[in-house]
């Protein structure tokens, strides 16, 4: 795969600035929230949800930023793949939930969430490619 030819360099760039910096965004802006988001977690049966959600923080903010800045890609891919494997179907179950607008709002997070998770699949197939600017 040749991403180092321009315009295919720049539109990756880009690509991976949108990608890895909204995943870093949502990692922090979480943990920022991080009281709230244990209970909701604890509230939808996750086990030790005082360990694991701190611990999907951090894979978030770590692979958005590796993403981001090229640094340690494939790495970087499958954190952030470990975290919506993880978090999709434990925290927007869409299926449990009978009120229709909730079952909706949560299907929608579900399907961002898939979404998210392909790109991050992408960028794993990508990762041992080289990449254009990099650190």
């Amino acid at each position: 795969m040749v991403v180092e030819t321009s315009p295919t360099a720049e539109f990756f760039l880009v690509g991976r600035v949108l990608l890895g910096g909204v995943l870093a965004y949502l990692g922090i802006s979480n943990m920022l929230d991080a009281g709230n988001k244990i209970e909701y977690a604890r509230s939808m049966g996750v086990p030790i949800a005082g360990i694991a959600v701190p611990v999907s923080f951090v894979m978030l903010i770590l692979g958005g930023l590796g993403i981001l800045l090229g640094i340690y890609p494939m790495v970087a891919s499958i954190g952030v793949i470990a975290f919506f494997v993880g978090v999709t179907p434990a925290m927007h179950a869409f299926w449990r939930i009978d009120d229709p607008d909730e079952r909706s709002q949560e299907k929608t997070q579900f399907l961002v969430n898939l979404a998210l998770l392909g790109s991050a699949v992408i960028v794993l197939a990508l990762g041992t490619a080289p990449w254009p600017y990099t650190l």
